[in-house]
Order: structure tokens, then C-alpha cells, then sequence
């Protein structure tokens, strides 16, 4: 992608959850996009088929920039960092709270549930890859890479079923949430600066 390509792309995703914090994505057109943007509507064709395909790519950029610290950080202490990046996704979410209280119900047409799940799962899986992650609780009868593959997307829906009932309590706050999300989580996955029983 070239200079002017990733200018567009950035100037379409800023449109994108502009628009998205003041309605759902599912009543802005392609023609307000591309005039919020300054762009072309054929120029936002070169980037998405639609308006809620830009928003999760406009979202996941972020969270991708995010999961990029689980694998630079090599030198700390994973549970640091697990903890670090699990923060940065829930301040993400707080800066976009409009839009994922919205449409992060099973409802919604917009599938940012089936998006975040799926991204929760590739860094989970990520993590596993690269043995910086280890499921330390082996099941009879069960290959060691079926149980941490299941184990991952129990991590990753679970996260998401998480976040979402967070959503709903508009009363606690990241802090709060940690809290509890940690009590949740098995106690192999890593995270540290959060006290779990």
C-alpha cells in the first residue's frame, strides 16, 4: 500500500468512528463516508465493501497495534505485558463505547462480536505458537494441542462475554473489570499486577 493509499485509509477509518459514536454504522452510506473522509466513493471502494467492514477494520487496527506488544515484548515478563495489552484493549474499548455497547450484542449485524472474538483468539493462539504460553492442565485421553486449542477459544469467547457484560455496568469502571476478569481466567493464563486466588 502506498503513502497515498494508507492516507486514505486512515482518513476513511477516522470518518468511520466518528460517524459510528453518533449512530450505528448500519444507517451511514458509502457517500457520507467518503465526504466525512474527503475522499472518493470510489476510493472507499478500494478499501471496503461496506460501511460496517471499514468500522471493524477501523477497530481492529488499533487492537492489532495492541497485539503487536505481546510479540515485541520478549524480554519482560509475559504476565506484564498480557496485563498491559489487556488494559490498552479495554481503554480501546472505553474511547469507542458507543459503538461496542451498540453493536456488541449477539443483535447486531455489525459483528463486532464474531471480530473481537476472533482477534482475542489469534493472539491467544499466537501466544501458544510461540510457547510463551503453556496450558498447564493436561486431559486424559486428549492431545496436548486439541486441549490448548480449546482452551484458547474458551479464553477468547469468554473475554468477549466479559467485556460485554462490563458494557452493561456503566457503573465499573477498567479497574473493577480486571478484578473480576481475572478471577475468571484459568489460572495459567498470564497476567500480573492483579491479585488472583
Amino acid at each position: 500500500m502506498d503513502a497515498r493509499q494508507r492516507r486514505s485509509r486512515e482518513r476513511l477509518h477516522q470518518a468511520v468512528l466518528r460517524l459510528a459514536q453518533e449512530r450505528p454504522v448500519t444507517q451511514v452510506s458509502v457517500s457520507e463516508l467518503a465526504r466525512e473522509a474527503g475522499v472518493h466513493r470510489s476510493t472507499f471502494y478500494e478499501h471496503a465493501s461496506s460501511p460496517d467492514e471499514l468500522l471493524r477494520q477501523a477497530l481492529l487496527a488499533d487492537l492489532d497495534e495492541l497485539r503487536q506488544g505481546l510479540l515485541d515484548e520478549t524480554g519482560r515478563d509475559l504476565g506484564e505485558v498480557v496485563t498491559e495489552v489487556t488494559v490498552g484493549v479495554m481503554r480501546h474499548i472505553e474511547q469507542n463505547i458507543h459503538i461496542y455497547r451498540r453493536d456488541l450484542a449477539y443483535t447486531s449485524e455489525v459483528g463486532l462480536r464474531s471480530m473481537l472474538g476472533s482477534h482475542f483468539l489469534q493472539s491467544s493462539q499466537l501466544l501458544l505458537t510461540l510457547a510463551r504460553v503453556r496450558v498447564e492442565v493436561p486431559v486424559s485421553g486428549i492431545p496436548d494441542e486439541v486441549a490448548a486449542d480449546i482452551a484458547a477459544r474458551l479464553v477468547a469467547d469468554g473475554t468477549v462475554g466479559a467485556i460485554a457484560g462490563w458494557l452493561e455496568r456503566p457503573e465499573l469502571g477498567i479497574d473493577d473489570f480486571m478484578r473480576i476478569y481475572v478471577q475468571m481466567l484459568p489460572q495459567w493464563w498470564p497476567l500480573s499486577g492483579v491479585a488472583k486466588n
